[in-house]
């Protein structure tokens, strides 16, 4: 009884917000950090991106960035949380970034960061899709000898592994709870089994410690080792994109400003303790490093299985595992962006706003949003056709996207003073809260930057980094598009502030206790200032 009267204040916290609740509350919070967890994919981000860094900063390099990656997009996670907490909705950083900026200033606030975000999340989902194409056409090539890869065949592969996890979503929403923990639990089962059988069977050659934790010799000599490690750092960034799964997924989870907090920090800190090892362990198995860096499939972590278990058949089970861990990434994002485009086409944010604000209402779930996701990826697919390495871009300009949309409202709300743009809320930073905000800012511009540095000089049509051309063309375009005409038609999101200000109240009599990250859940005395439109 008691889990129904908290579903029934949700949803009229969220009638307050301006919207009829229109999903189900299906998922718990171990469901739901299953889908955190299957998002933010950690251990197979590392593995898929393990060769460029090897080839950059060898393996010590490789293992330690890992940490600092980790490190840092735990403190970015923290002020999304922190934000999601005052603000429970769907549209996440679209919402927020609405509720923190000025009048003048929120709609395009607004506006930017829901297009940001949308481009993070489709770029995202083409890098997963294909890396999962690449991996099975690997098994295909170990499998029969003869077979020629032709990038065709990895476009059509790649197409249908989209379209696979977009039909998951539509057509099996209601099991996506149960799935997704299933999917929680093979994921760390094929983690630690990895683990194991890599060891055991490279047992007793095995690398030398000086050279896992100590080796920085690189195989790009274009920069200097100072600047090598940088790159490596980007590289390991990539595998903890997607903590603001839990924010897209508040409005179908009871409690949202209290559990959806810990559905953003809970991943980066499983990432890094499940992924270390395994960063560890491949490090150690290891046997021709040139030829990791350097492999016939094109997958380094191939090479590495092969070179570890000297077995075809093995390698082949491991690889198969690893692939559908991948793919239940693919799942849960198509799950996450979904719902951040559904959540800002209420509010008339993109064009064909009313046909992708859609519910089905057999289905119960964003069915348009997530169609027009898997187009796109189908779309941007076709670069791979003429143009890999402008393909490949994508994974940096994933980052770039998805990480400056997570510091958008972060930014705001320091610009214009916490204490005056954020209500009470559960999940408190108190006064970490600025610095949390700041170190945020400034590591995404850094990021930004080496993100659109050339890996490899001289540049040449062949190597260029096309992660700049992307950006610019892409926000040239949103830039284009609202002054032309999305500013005439978005106005932001239609609220009920008084309400939301006093169910707020309710955490000031909440007992004080220890949050998820070890902070205090304190509820402020801070109000909002500025009053938006009243439903």
């Amino acid at each position: 009884m008691a889990m129904y009267e908290q579903i029934d204040v949700d949803d009229r916290e969220l009638e307050a917000q301006g919207y009829a609740p229109a999903m189900p509350r299906r998922f718990s919070l171990l469901s739901l950090f299953s889908l955190g967890f299957a998002l933010t994919a950690t251990w197979n981000g590392f593995g898929s991106a393990i060769g460029a860094s090897l080839a950059q900063s060898s393996s010590s390099g490789t293992i330690w960035t890992l940490v600092i990656a980790a490190l840092m997009n735990f403190v970015v996670s923290l002020g999304m949380a922190e934000l999601v907490s005052a603000f429970p909705n769907s549209g996440a950083q679209y919402y927020w970034s609405y509720k923190v900026a000025s009048p003048e200033w929120a709609p395009f606030a607004s506006y930017m960061s829901a297009c940001i975000s949308t481009c993070g999340w489709w770029l995202g989902l083409a890098s997963v899709c294909n890396f999962v194409a690449a991996t099975i056409l690997a098994i295909l090539q170990i499998c029969v000898k003869e077979y020629t890869l032709r990038p065709s065949h990895q476009w059509f592969c790649y197409v249908a592994i989209i379209w696979l996890a977009a039909l998951l979503n539509i057509y099996a929403t209601r099991f996506l709870p149960a799935l997704n923990k299933y999917l929680l639990y093979f994921s760390v089962s094929t983690l630690l089994i990895t683990i194991l059988v890599i060891l055991v069977c490279a047992a007793p050659n095995y690398q030398s410690s000086v050279w896992v934790f100590t080796d920085t010799t690189s195989f790009n000599r274009s920069y200097d080792k100072s600047f090598l490690f940088v790159l490596c750092l980007l590289n390991n960034t990539y595998g903890f994109m997607g903590t603001d799964a839990g924010a897209h997924m508040a409005e179908e989870i009871p409690s949202p400003s209290i559990n959806a907090p810990k559905v953003m920090i809970y991943p980066v800190i499983i990432g890094l303790v499940t992924t270390w090892p395994f960063a560890v362990a491949c490090m150690y198995v290891i046997t021709d490093i040139e030829r990791v860096v350097n492999p016939p499939s094109g997958i380094s972590l191939v090479e590495i299985y092969l070179q570890a278990t000297e077995s075809e058949f093995t390698t082949i089970l491991l690889l198969a595992a690893f692939a559908i861990c991948l793919f239940g990434c693919a799942a849960a994002n198509i799950t996450g962006s979904s719902r951040q485009i559904w959540a800002a086409s209420r509010d008339n944010c993109y064009p064909l706003s009313t046909w992708l604000a859609q519910v089905h209402p057999k289905h119960k779930m964003p069915m348009n949003a997530a169609c027009l996701t898997a187009i796109f990826a189908t779309l941007y697919g076709l670069i791979f056709l003429r143009s890999s390495t402008a393909f490949a871009s994508m994974v940096s300009a994933n980052i770039v996207f998805m990480m400056t949309s997570y510091v958008i409202p972060q930014g705001i709300a320091v610009w214009r003073g916490r204490s005056s743009v954020l209500p009470r809320r559960h999940f408190h930073l108190g006064r970490w809260g600025s610095f949390v905000n700041i170190t945020s800012c400034v590591w995404v511009c850094f990021l930004n930057i080496v993100a659109c540095f050339p890996i490899i000089r001289p540049v040449t049509a062949a190597n260029m980094n096309w992660v700049s051309v992307v950006i610019f063309i892409t926000t040239a375009y949103m830039v284009l598009a609202w002054y032309l005409w999305q500013r005439h038609v978005f106005t932001g999101p239609r609220l009920n502030t008084r309400f939301i200000q006093n169910s707020r109240s309710r955490a000031a009599s909440l007992p004080h206790k220890h949050s998820p990250c070890g902070l205090i859940d304190q509820p402020s005395n801070e109000t909002i200032d500025k009053d938006a439109k009243v439903d």
